[in-house]
């Protein structure tokens, strides 16, 4: 009798679970595109250290991380051990009078025990501390799993105490069956249906951060306008949210009282999928200020532990709005400077050529040239910014290494991809790849971080490949046998670009940089791969200042590194640069900004700036 109960209890919630996955596996499949699975080595390797190893989950939180890995690792250890006594109570085949079993359960003890302790820590969290990341709402549905949770290490444990053939050992034993059986039809209607998911989103997640696919105008790609033009990417993300808060916690839009939390935004995708909506448009979804409010720095995604890929998303949104022409009126001025005059600004080309002929540049040639210098927009066109690529040349010709540059740059096209204008920003980079075809690179430096993500990764996806370099990682390598000279003993703090610290993994180098020059440099709270943005990206560094709510960020972030009791600021991005001097212009104190190339040269003295 207990085995045919037992096989209508599987039947009836096993059948609630198989209906909630296949609803969700359709509305998944419903998505447009494809996935990506290349490089399935890397993919694997990742799945390995952020789901079997919860990296991702510790390496913030850890305190919490490690309480959550515990509870993760318990639920691994204790699935065969709930498949035997299934199989067992099915009356498929009994297994439980193995020594191993007997080995394998006792050794189960221990991991009962870290998942008591583990949950335990959780819920104290979520009920007592409740950090904002969590929510304003206490989450009763989180509390009743704990409870589950509890209630299954509780009676595994009574098991050794019971005699499963008396009454109370069989009540023990059916409340831990029923249980698990109940658990498994929540599963996909609540966040805890990552346990399934988050290593399919974690596997499908693109190498590179922040990852957005070029548009096929040829098939009438215009980006993301309502619900039915979300990616199957994009709605696995939405159904695999743990609502765990870390992509909040590390926004600086959310940190400075915008309108943008990029959490409720999956949330809000997930609700619109999970309704129906399909028809219903993104930008009503979101709101069209938090959309614009985004500086695509990757935080979110970068600090998600579930794969989720909160930036490609944002300028998804942003791409269906630009091309029905609802951009913000900052941008349009912008996007017209694009246009008229290939460069963000609408400054003359004559200005490029004076720097050039200034600074004596020769145009590339791969046959006499080691390398080949990106300018970029600030480069060519910022009198305060070329004082750093001044001193940029002095330490390549001191250092041997020959350069030159392009007769003809173009914008990038950086910005205006990030704000969602992908046919400008396909029109400027089929211009200059066919510009870095011609002249044959082997090598591309720059000191701008947006240029190294679009022409190394943007472009490649257009079919142009070249080696390019961050100049603060090339004379770091240059200057590795220089001696390490003695510092004046002011110390300094280093501000770690966006898109050089966190999209492309370069924070060693430029602090060596800094303490071959005998620096003693002290960090800010925020800092390497998870820094605080200045505030620039994602087209903001256009943005009316007086028109964003709450602080802005580029005054947060140069408060965060005053706080640090350095005297100087260093950085290594053009808009950084821009954006915290901008603050220090603002701010009563003595604290400076200064370019990473303008502070090692000055102070390892190779030789002049050209």
């Amino acid at each position: 009798m207990q085995v045919v109960i037992l096989w209508i209890l599987l039947s009836v919630f096993g059948s609630a679970f198989v209906i909630q996955v296949a609803k969700r596996a359709r509305l998944v499949a419903a998505g447009t595109g494809s996935f990506r699975t290349d490089h399935v080595d890397r993919r694997l390797l990742r799945v390995f250290l952020d789901v079997i190893l919860q990296r991702k989950t510790i390496s913030e939180r850890p305190v919490a991380g490690i309480a959550h890995a515990l509870v993760f690792w318990g639920f691994v250890a204790f699935a065969g051990y709930t498949a035997v006594e299934f199989l067992h109570g099915l009356g498929i085949v009994d297994l439980r009078h193995g020594r191993w079993f007997g080995v394998y359960r006792a050794a189960l003890v221990p991991f009962a025990c870290a998942v008591l302790v583990g949950i335990g820590l959780l819920v104290i969290r979520r009920v007592v501390i409740r950090p904002a990341g969590l929510g304003a709402t206490l989450s009763i549905e989180s509390v009743i799993i704990a409870l589950f949770i509890m209630t299954l290490m509780v009676t595994f444990l009574l098991g050794f105490a019971l005699d499963s053939s008396t009454s109370s050992g069989l009540v023990n034993w059916w409340l831990h069956t029923v249980l698990i059986l109940v658990f498994l039809a929540l599963i996909p209607a609540s966040k805890h249906f990552h346990l399934i998911l988050s290593p399919l989103a974690i596997f499908l997640r693109p190498q590179e951060l922040g990852a957005v696919e070029n548009l096929d105008f040829e098939k009438g790609e215009v980006g993301l306008e309502t619900v039915k033009d979300l990616s199957k990417k994009n709605v696995l993300d939405a159904l695999t949210c743990v609502e765990c808060g870390r992509c909040q916690d590390n926004c600086p839009a959310t940190a400075t009282g915008k309108t943008l939390n990029p959490k409720l935004i999956v949330l809000q995708t997930q609700h619109a999928v999970l309704e129906g909506q399909r028809d219903q448009k993104l930008a009503s979804l979101y709101s069209e200020d938090a959309l614009w409010q985004c500086t695509t720095c990757g935080a979110c995604e970068n600090q998600c532990p579930v794969g989720i890929e909160h930036v490609p998303l944002l300028i998804g949104a942003r791409r269906g709005l630009v091309s029905n022409g609802e951009a913000p009126v900052y941008l349009g001025a912008m996007y017209n400077n694009l246009e008229r005059k290939q460069n963000i600004w609408g400054l003359p080309h004559d200005r490029r050529e004076k720097f050039i002929r200034a600074t004596e540049l020769e145009v590339f040639d791969a046959a006499r040239h080691d390398v080949l210098i990106w300018l970029g927009c600030a480069g060519s066109f910022d009198a305060d910014f070329q004082k750093s690529l001044r001193s940029l040349f002095g330490i390549l010709k001191a250092k041997g290494v020959s350069f030159g540059v392009l007769s003809k740059e173009r914008c990038t096209g950086d910005t205006a991809k990030r704000t969602g204008n992908e046919f400008l920003f396909q029109e400027l980079a089929q211009a200059n790849i066919e510009g870095l075809s011609a002249a044959n690179p082997k090598t591309i430096v720059t000191s701008c971080p947006h240029c190294l993500k679009t022409i190394g990764e943007d472009y490649r996806r257009l079919g142009y490949d070249c080696r390019i370099v961050h100049s603060a990682a090339f004379v770091a390598e240059l200057t590795r046998d220089t001696t390490k000279r003695s510092g004046d003993g002011a110390p300094i703090t280093y501000h770690d670009p966006c898109y050089l610290g966190r999209y492309a993994g370069i924070v060693d180098q430029p602090r060596a940089l800094l303490e071959k020059c005998g620096a003693e440099v002290l960090e800010p709270e925020r800092n390497r791969e998870n820094p605080f943005c200045c505030g620039a990206g994602g087209g903001l560094l256009f943005a009316d200042k007086d028109d964003q709510p709450g602080t802005r960020i580029a005054d947060a972030r140069f408060g965060q590194l005053k706080k640090t009791g350095a005297g100087t600021v260093v950085t290594s991005c053009p808009f950084c640069s821009i954006m915290l001097k901008g603050a220090q212009a603002g701010d009563a104190g003595e604290v400076q900004v200064t370019d990473l190339m303008t502070y090692v040269h000055d102070r390892l003295g190779l030789s002049d700036p050209v």
